[in-house]
């Protein structure tokens, strides 16, 4: 990865130069104009200023030692081991209104609870993951403070480990599968992973399937960005124990030893949080990428039998080289996004956005350049849809905690409708196809709400950035985040391109 570099600080603008680009001249006006870029300019570098120095501070300390606990807990306890129970606390309206001995209310109550505990610890690792934001001005410092990782395409879990005991989680929190690997450390580990899959087969018994240093993937399954969809897992049974033959996790019980996870599925390893017990979500990313590096190059080369195949997702420096290389070279498993990590930047967990990591990708990439439910990606809306969270009087913000849009009365009634009255219970993420998007005043045109998220399928609204991704994309306003603008940033060449203004 090159040696580490010194203390430097972001002054890249989220979106003013494109923001200005797409508002057009105003005339006799361009001092107003000029002045208002700055600003934003100033305001998305005092944003990443924020963040590097928020890193150091007790409450994140104190949040990681949360995903410890919770993690140890989760993986030495056997209280979701059965993950075709539902999650989602139930309302007990018509229970309340029948007359059941304190026996059957104290049996359902036990029962809610333990649902309760299920939500809350699930809901907690959905919250773990890392969320970048897009990529929408390039930083003046891309080329010497960041990092270039080649995703693959596919849906992101977490991986956990305790010894070799692994649980893989959902972006949403829900356990997908278990499965034994022993050349995992002792003592937990946490990895950020993508999941890629080929079609299910079965693996016989002996077969090889392993952790493998650069090995390639195969076939991909879609991308589930706009939903985080409750696909049946693909895990294992063992012995006679209720989970036999249905493929969910372990059933209890006596019986054989357990056969190999069926399906060629593989996990291309992203990040990492712990390994072996030692925290490293506070290490900068230029040190978490070459810890697991060296840590990959020194698992033993025998494969485990019983263990999904794992490989280290493509990660070096930012040149125009490597830029070329990863955009235009056939990796041998289909890309999904190019993601830019900060040099300095920390992992950042319980967080809706972090402007440390930026997003980008295009066409050439990536097929899900465009939100679309279409699992081919042929069909795209005619609306852009969005994710917003519901904030007091109707209004709406975005991850970044900016403003964008108001309900009215009708619409801010069609929710309550939708929660059935209980807004009040917490934050409520709202489904909305967009009319328009205000670039330059940073504001939404709702044309109407579609629905509510509910708690198993996502916690984060999305943010600015995202929204404005997807819209340029959709009105074919790309030329700002290009990859020849994008190649031009890591070059150097500041000078601006055909109808660009300085």
């Amino acid at each position: 990865l090159g040696p580490p570099l010194g203390p430097g600080v972001v002054v890249s603008g989220l979106a003013c130069g494109v923001a200005m680009a797409l508002a057009g001249g105003v005339s006799g006006r361009p001092a107003r104009k000029s002045v208002k870029a700055a600003l934003q300019h100033e305001a998305e570098a005092a944003r990443r200023r924020d963040a590097l120095a928020a890193q150091q501070s007790d409450a994140r300390a104190s949040r990681l030692a949360d995903v410890r606990r919770v993690a140890m807990e989760t993986l030495l306890t056997a209280e979701d081991q059965d993950d075709d129970r539902e999650i989602e606390v139930e309302d007990d309206d018509e229970e309340d209104d029948d007359t059941e001995m304190a026996t059957s209310a104290n049996k359902i109550s036990g029962k809610k609870m333990r649902r309760l505990r299920r939500l809350h610890r699930t809901l907690f690792f959905a919250r773990q993951l890392q969320i970048p934001d897009w990529l929408l001005e390039m930083p003046q410092d891309l080329a010497s403070s960041w990092l270039l990782q080649v995703r693959p395409e596919g849906d992101r879990f977490l991986l956990l480990s305790d010894g070799g005991s692994v649980q893989i989680r959902r972006k949403n929190g829900q356990l997908l599968e278990r499965y034994k690997d022993a050349r995992f450390p002792q003592g937990l580990t946490i990895l950020d992973v993508v999941m890629v899959e080929a079609p299910e087969v079965l693996v016989p018994e002996g077969g090889a399937a392993a952790i493998q240093v650069d090995a390639e993937p195969g076939a991909v399954g879609a991308e589930a960005d706009v939903e985080m969809a409750e696909a049946p897992g693909r895990g294992y049974g063992r012995g006679r124990g209720r989970a036999a033959g249905r493929g969910r996790g372990y059933a209890r019980g006596g019986g054989a030893r357990a056969p190999r996870p069926v399906g060629e599925r593989k996990y291309a390893v992203c990040d990492v949080l712990v390994w072996g017990d030692t925290d490293l979500a506070t290490a900068d990313a230029e040190c978490r990428m070459f810890w697991l590096e060296s840590r990959f190059s020194e698992l033993p080369e025998k494969p485990a039998k019983r263990a999904r195949a794992l490989w280290l997702a493509p990660t070096c420096p930012v040149t125009p080289e490597n830029l070329a290389k990863y955009y235009h070279t056939d990796l041998g498993f289909a890309k999904d996004n190019f993601l830019f990590l900060h040099r300095e930047g920390h992992y950042q967990t319980s967080e809706a956005v972090t402007p440390l990591a930026l997003m980008w990708r295009d066409r050439q990439i990536s097929r899900w350049v465009i939100d679309t439910p279409d699992r081919e990606a042929a069909k795209l809306p005619e609306r852009q849809a969005i994710v917003l969270e519901l904030r007091k009087g109707g209004r709406l913000r975005t991850a970044d905690r900016a403003i964008v849009a108001q309900l009215d009365e009708q619409q801010l009634e069609q929710v309550k409708e939708m929660t059935h009255g209980n807004l009040s219970r917490g934050k409520s993420l709202v489904r909305c196809e967009v009319s328009s998007i205000d670039v330059v005043a940073r504001q939404v045109v709702l044309a109407r709400v579609t629905g509510v998220a509910g708690a198993r399928s996502r916690v984060w609204p999305d943010s600015w950035g995202r929204i404005l991704f997807q819209h340029l994309h959709r009105q074919g306003q790309t030329q700002h985040i290009s990859f020849q603008a994008l190649m031009r940033a890591v070059i150097g060449d500041t000078a601006p391109m055909a109808g660009e203004e300085k």
